[in-house]
């Protein structure tokens, strides 16, 4: 989610209001052209419609700070947690790599394509999962090839 100025789009709204509502005045309603109006109620209504719009403004961009604050801190928690969850990994493959190395006494034949299948998925695996970049549910199942976990 991009961080966009909602402070400045607030105010620039507010003068093209302020603007167009002296030229409806003008064109529309016939009245001379005045950019501060003379009518005090006019001067209070538009007064209290900038007031309004550049409030909200400072409210939306006080809001999208807390939304793209959450959205980093999710961000790095998931970092946390597939750089624990590669460590753990990879300690397991080393230990398992170790059994690879002195598998002529412990491995014969098609358990033996098959140990070095697992391990190579398994490392497989943690990179991708590694890699996602823009984490979502969908993205971090996508990374490792799982389809519809929810149905």
């Amino acid at each position: 989610m991009p961080h966009i100025n909602y402070k400045f789009i607030a105010i620039l709204f507010s003068i093209i209001f302020w603007l167009s509502d002296s030229i409806i005045h003008n064109y529309i309603i016939g009245e001379e052209f005045e950019l501060i109006p003379t009518d005090l109620n006019e001067l209070v209504m538009r007064a209290f419609i900038v007031f309004v719009l550049i409030l909200f403004g400072l409210y939306a961009d006080y809001s999208s700070k807390i939304l793209l604050r959450k959205e980093a801190e999710k961000h790095e928690i998931y970092k946390a947690a597939i750089i624990s969850t590669q460590h753990i990994l990879n300690n397991l493959l080393n230990q398992l790599q170790y059994i690879q190395i002195s598998e002529n006494q412990f491995i014969q034949g098609e358990t033996k394509e098959l140990f070095h299948k697992i391990i190579d998925d398994g490392k497989s695996l943690v990179e991708q999962l590694s890699s996602v970049e823009n984490p979502s549910a969908q993205s971090i199942y996508k990374s490792i090839n799982i389809d519809n976990v929810f149905n």
